[in-house]
């Protein structure tokens, strides 16, 4: 029997979101998952503005990638400006960013707890030991970016406030209990899933999809071409009565949809073979948040940082340069464009977030699975739908 399907407000995600699907004797033959978000105009709201005040505003796009936000954001003006910015604070923005990675992908963790823990003491047992790794991220986040939440510290052309010494010293005293902590979690967490998995009756494919990878660097971001960016409306693909619902664009890259994430950056940047379902997805994330703490050690270790690491040149451009933003944010690569005046305003922001490019690899993902467990295929991305929608 053949019918079409529509879940609104998927569980254990952030975010409101939907699914449409065709389903065949109760196999998805084709699914399409949207955001249901109001748009908030960021990109118009910013027009006009100083453009220094970009980051502060952008990251209320969202409490949970708030930094990430705030460093695309300030590397798009210094990009349309021309403005050099201090190693150090550049090596700072990467910490900040690595330290936000764990704090999401561990938030990602205690969200689908609920999945993975049939015993209710033992999930919040767990959630216990999550939380004390949490705790130092967001520690690390306050310390250095000024605040957990929205980073005021991460300046156009730096970092406003030095780290220092004994309180990058005292940093990275904790990251040794912290570490330990965090690959014992990750063990549980990996048994767990296993259980999930047979409990469930899922296969290692499960999920499986045949698109590309997109990513630009394993931790920090690299610029990109703009251009290869291109948008599908909700308009071109949903159904009449979802056209005039959903709050999302499609982007694709070279004009085919892509996923990014961990994924992408253990197979662009780690030599990763992928096997294709998603609860790869899930290890891998989990694996980038040891990476992420000890990436975070060798950079403090790597040198000082209690200097002048902020840059003060006021921004001014042509107008017409693009300057191009790209953070590593933890659910895939993250970018802002910008163009700015001479009086260094903006004319020109455009924002494009990694769950907005995981929509199609989503939709995709949900081909051939049983539309009783198509819940588990959303989580495995982590979407954060608020991002998607801005």
């Amino acid at each position: 029997m053949r019918k079409v399907v529509k879940l609104e407000g998927i569980p254990l995600t952030e975010g409101h979101s939907g699914l449409y699907l065709e389903v065949e004797d109760g196999i998805v033959e084709r699914g399409i998952y949207y955001a249901l978000v109001p748009v908030r105009g960021f990109e118009t709201l910013l027009l006009g503005k100083d453009s220094r005040v970009a980051p502060t505003i952008t990251t209320r796009i969202c409490g949970l990638c708030q930094v990430t936000h705030a460093i695309a954001s300030v590397r798009a003006i210094e990009d349309a400006a021309g403005i050099e910015v201090p190693p150090e604070a550049e090596k700072l923005r990467e910490v900040l960013g690595l330290a936000v990675r764990v704090y999401n992908n561990l938030l990602h963790q205690i969200i689908i707890s609920e999945d993975l823990f049939p015993e209710k003491k033992e999930q919040l047992g767990f959630i216990r030991e999550v939380q004390e790794v949490r705790k130092f991220a967001g520690m690390v986040l306050e310390t250095i970016g000024g605040e957990i939440i929205h980073s005021p510290n991460v300046k156009v052309g730096g970092i406003s406030e030095p780290l220092e010494e004994f309180v990058k010293d005292k940093i990275l005293c904790r990251l040794s209990d912290i570490l330990l902590k965090l690959q014992a979690s990750f063990s549980l967490f990996r048994e767990k899933l296993d259980d999930l998995w047979k409990r469930e009756g899922l296969d290692e494919e499960f999920g499986k999809h045949n698109l590309s990878f997109f990513a630009t660097d394993p931790y920090y971001g690299k610029k990109i071409d703009f251009e290869r960016f291109s948008f599908v409306l909700p308009q071109e693909i949903l159904e009449a009565g979802l056209k005039r619902r959903a709050s999302n664009l499609f982007p694709v890259i070279d004009g085919k949809p892509f996923e990014t994430g961990p994924r992408a950056r253990a197979v662009l940047f780690r030599g990763y073979k992928p096997k294709g379902g998603v609860k790869e997805l899930h290890l891998l994330r989990a694996q980038e948040n040891l990476d992420a703490l000890k990436r975070i050690g060798e950079i403090l270790e790597s040198g000082r940082f209690d200097g002048e690491l902020w840059n003060r040149k006021t921004p001014s451009s042509d107008g017409e340069t693009l300057g191009i933003g790209v953070h590593e944010a933890p659910r895939g690569t993250n970018v802002h464009a910008v163009k700015i005046d001479k009086s260094g305003k903006i004319i020109y922001y455009k924002i494009v977030v990694p769950t907005e490019i995981n929509f199609f690899a989503v939709s995709e993902a949900l081909r051939g699975v049983p539309a009783t467990k198509v819940e588990f295929i959303v989580r495995a991305y982590d979407p954060c739908i608020v991002c998607a929608a801005h």
